[in-house]
């Protein structure tokens, strides 16, 4: 008697290997669709973080001279004019070395509307904005960012928004 094998070889059958595959694209998906939320969840945490150093820096600048720097005030009321302003601003924090380097927004921009003395409300000054992504439209302020109860405002309390807010009263 031999123990010779019969001359068979083992292996997967077809049907194995597509419940395999398959078995690896939907655990793959899975994988994407977090990351992308950790990713959204990254860019927010990134923007929250400007703000404190932003908010760090305009404090800083009115101990040393008792008022906030003078925004251009262009206006047009477009993203890209509001985006001038902040930039205008945070120039001039760069330049008296309050802040390392102008902030920039990792997937948009950062606004910077200056309401004088005037304003939604007596006494608001700044409102620097952006949009978050990681969070469902409010009326709240994620964040421990500001709203204002006024009509047509980016971070009005009477309409939903994603944006975070930062004001600074005059």
């Amino acid at each position: 008697m031999s123990n010779k094998k019969s001359g068979l070889i083992q292996g997967f059958t077809l049907i194995e290997l597509l419940v395999v595959i398959a078995i690896i694209g939907v655990l793959s998906s899975i994988v994407l669709a977090s990351l992308n939320t950790a990713r959204e969840k990254a860019r927010d945490a990134k923007r929250v973080a400007d703000f404190k150093t932003i908010d760090l820096a305009l404090e800083l600048y009115f101990d040393k001279y008792g008022r906030y720097p003078t925004s251009p005030a262009i206006g047009g009321g477009t993203e890209s004019s509001y985006n001038q302003n902040f930039n205008a601003v945070m120039t001039i924090l760069k330049d008296e070395g309050m802040i390392a380097g102008v902030p920039e927004d990792p997937n948009g921009v950062y606004m910077l509307n200056d309401y004088g003395s005037g304003g939604p409300a007596e006494g608001f000054g700044y409102l620097i904005v952006t949009r978050l992504e990681g969070i469902a439209d409010t009326t709240q302020a994620p964040f421990n960012s500001c709203r204002v109860a006024a009509p047509n405002n980016w971070c009005s309390t009477l309409s939903a928004s994603k944006y975070f807010c930062h004001c600074h009263y005059y």
